[in-house]
Parts: C-alpha cells; sequence; structure tokens
C-alpha cells in the first residue's frame, strides 16, 4: 500500500525508443559542435596565418555552415519523431532549406563584400566537423 515500484521496473516516457531517439539527437548535437570546433580552429589558422583579410568571409561561411547544419538537424529531428515514415511535408522544409541555402551562397559570393576563398573555407568547416565526427566514432568503436 502506497510503496512505489523497484526504480527501472516502470516504463520510461516513450520507451527504448526515446532512448534510441536521444542518443541519436545527442550525436547530432556532437557532430554540430564539432562543426563549431573545425569553424573555430579554420579562423584561428587563418588569423595565425596573418591574412586578416580572409576572416569576415570565413566567419560568415562558418555561421551559414553551422546555420545549415543547425536546420538539417531540426528538420531530421521533427521528420522521425512520428515514426517510421517521412511525411512530405518535411521533404519540402528540407527542399526549402537547400534553395535557401543555395540562394544565400550566392548572394554572398556575387555581393563582393567578402574574400571568397576565406568565404569557401568558412563553409568547409561543415565537412572538417562531419569528418572529425567520423573519425572520433571510429576511434570509440575501435576502443569497444
Amino acid at each position: 500500500m502506497g510503496s512505489k515500484p523497484p526504480v527501472g521496473s516502470e516504463p520510461e516516457a516513450g520507451g527504448p525508443r526515446a532512448d534510441k531517439d536521444e542518443r541519436e539527437s545527442l550525436s547530432l548535437r556532437s557532430a554540430e559542435r564539432k562543426i563549431l570546433f573545425s569553424a573555430g580552429l579554420i579562423l584561428a589558422g587563418i588569423a595565425v596565418s596573418g591574412r586578416f583579410r580572409m576572416l569576415p568571409g570565413a566567419a560568415c561561411g562558418a555561421v551559414i555552415a553551422w546555420g545549415n547544419f543547425f536546420l538539417i538537424r531540426k528538420i531530421l529531428e521533427k521528420a522521425f519523431q512520428g515514426g517510421d515514415s517521412i511525411r512530405k511535408e518535411f521533404i519540402a522544409q528540407y527542399v526549402i532549406k537547400f534553395l535557401g541555402l543555395v540562394a544565400v551562397v550566392y548572394l554572398v559570393i556575387r555581393s563582393g563584400w567578402f574574400d571568397s576563398l576565406g568565404f569557401l573555407l568558412g563553409l568547409s568547416c561543415l565537412f572538417l566537423g562531419i569528418l572529425l565526427e567520423g573519425v572520433t566514432r571510429a576511434a570509440e568503436m575501435k576502443t569497444r
């Protein structure tokens, strides 16, 4: 009477699927942190090399790359919350995000406000961050 069931005997809100979604979400957040880390490395490398004219373009590219990944993460998290099937609205959101990215990159390059090489280096932090995440996961898998 009034006693609680032992810890772990109650199903968690969402059960095993919620745990899996949480782990995947955490792994995407880990990739996001690696993207920000690689952006910092790129900006530091440009500053150390003394090419200060490239810094604003690299910073702009890094912000766009991070924003792109952030939106991808949000869209995919929503898409896979509802179950195994992906609804058409999420595909539309993804396509709109992609077209918006293309438009922003085009406008930044076309405007001439930033150094093009610096901007492209900043955009590359997305690739480097994902590469870092893959190397980190491979190393973790090897140590298990």
